[in-house]
């Protein structure tokens, strides 16, 4: 209401002011405007009141009212989506339809040959990895052997064919106190054995008859 009555003001005004610049230039009044200023005159006297608090009121209780006119929305349930039943492929046998029986058994057979010579092959290499183990072991026991004890390489090696005296039968030759075979020198010479010594290390060989 009160932009209605500001816009009637200022459509009322245009022309006054128009009409009182021309008056001052020419020192008349138009008849047309001298009507403009009295209305003006005449809307300005006039009580230009607000609307109260109580007329508000009003007006906000007037709104539910048309508001009833108004259909309300349904509410529409959703529907919830229908459970389809899962289909799952669970055959009896995974052969292959497209093969007859005897193709299906003669496939099979192949597989079992298959399978038996990778079985095959693979016992065969632990089989050998085994053996190359073992080696290794019997290798390291005899290093280990002859660390501790050196003199094992060479007596072996030395058989005493028979003693006379201080003489020793070995082979084909004849050694005495001071002599050395295979690295070993003879310190003593006894009725039935003869001992030797080498690397530090002290042994004695028995005589062995034929």
């Amino acid at each position: 209401m009160r932009t209605t009555v500001y816009l009637l003001l200022f459509v009322l005004a245009v022309p006054c002011i128009y009409a009182q610049e021309n008056a001052n230039m020419t020192g008349n009044v138009a008849p047309k405007a001298k009507q403009a200023l009295d209305a003006q005159a005449d809307v300005s006297e006039m009580s230009v009141e607000a609307p109260s608090v109580a007329e508000d009121e009003a007006a906000i209780k007037q709104q539910p009212a048309a508001q009833e006119f108004v259909a309300k929305r349904e509410e529409v349930a959703e529907e919830a989506p229908a459970k389809t039943k899962r289909v799952v492929y669970n055959p009896k046998n995974h052969r292959d339809p497209t093969l007859s029986p005897d193709d299906f058994l003669l496939l099979r057979y192949r597989e079992q040959q298959r399978l038996a010579a990778i079985e095959a092959e693979r016992q065969r290499q632990l089989a050998e990895e085994r053996r190359k183990r073992e080696e290794a072991e019997r290798l390291r026991q005899l290093e280990l052997a002859r660390i501790k004890d050196p003199t094992r390489e060479v007596r072996n090696k030395i058989r005493i064919g028979g003693i006379i005296g201080q003489e020793v039968f070995i082979g084909s030759r004849i050694y005495t106190v001071g002599k050395s075979i295979y690295g070993a020198r003879i310190v003593e010479v006894r009725p039935d054995e003869v001992v030797f010594s080498y690397k530090g290390h002290k042994f004695v060989r028995k005589v062995k008859l034929k």
